[in-house]
């Protein structure tokens, strides 16, 4: 028990995320990397992180309904944490897809400013929960908000991918699906489930970061698919909405 957060059945869980997210991390920077490198050079750092809290403010004013404080542990009730789990993959992977309703640009540019936008999210989101988690005593869990830096990025380069360069919100589905049978595990543990449906949900979990690593090694081609588009991607819009 630390700080009233005790992870019991689901401590294996966490050490196995752990390092799974750690190895599509280092996967993810790899492929995005020799993407990226083939794209023409441009500012997207300050644009990236400014749009990254953005996403992060979007993303927490849709979750607020369900998400308790990390210091309200104990006090929340399990259709608050099913529904968060549920509802969490759609959310964020969405308010890491704005740059894409908010800028009509080129593809490539569109494509580098989401994935930095996916890139800030996810530190800001890292910095902010690791300190709570470190204030109550819980070591695995700051380490594994850390590592959820590259599975932003991953899951943000499956569906931004999918979007920009095919026209396709089936990324998206796909990659919202990822996140949230990632989370639903440690989140109804959280909420107060010890049934025995929690082994199912962390088999469906594991399963879903096994689909990630795959899904990054097939994703590929962006430069052919975004610089030769003849049809100008400042075309796309927001046809759907989770």
């Amino acid at each position: 028990m630390a700080g009233g957060l005790e992870l019991g059945v689901v401590r294996p869980y966490a050490y196995a995320a752990l390092l799974t997210i750690s190895l599509i991390g280092i996967l993810t920077y790899r492929r995005v990397r020799d993407e990226w490198e083939r794209l023409p050079p441009m500012r997207w750092k300050l644009i990236s992180f400014l749009l990254g809290l953005m996403a992060i403010l979007v993303a927490s004013l849709m979750e607020y309904p369900f998400s308790p404080s990390l210091f309200s542990v104990g006090r929340v009730s399990l259709i608050q944490m099913t529904l968060l789990g549920i509802f969490v993959g759609p959310i964020e992977e969405f308010s890491k897809l704005l740059p894409v309703k908010i800028f009509r640009e080129e593809g490539w540019v569109l494509w580098k400013k989401t994935l930095g936008t996916a890139f800030f999210f996810g530190l800001i989101e890292a910095v902010l929960y690791s300190i709570m988690l470190l204030i109550i005593g819980q070591l695995l869990m700051a380490l594994l908000r850390l590592a959820l830096v590259g599975l932003h990025v991953a899951l943000t380069f499956i569906a931004a991918t999918e979007l920009i360069a095919g026209g396709s919100w089936r990324g998206y589905l796909r990659a919202s699906a990822y996140h949230s049978l990632y989370d639903l595990p440690l989140l109804v543990y959280v909420g107060g489930y010890r049934g025995e449906g929690i082994y199912v949900l962390m088999a469906l979990g594991f399963l879903s970061l096994t689909a990630v690593a795959v899904e990054v090694l097939r994703t590929g081609g962006v430069a052919e698919r975004v610089l030769g588009e003849e049809e100008s991607p400042q075309e796309l819009e927001f046809i759907f909405s989770p």
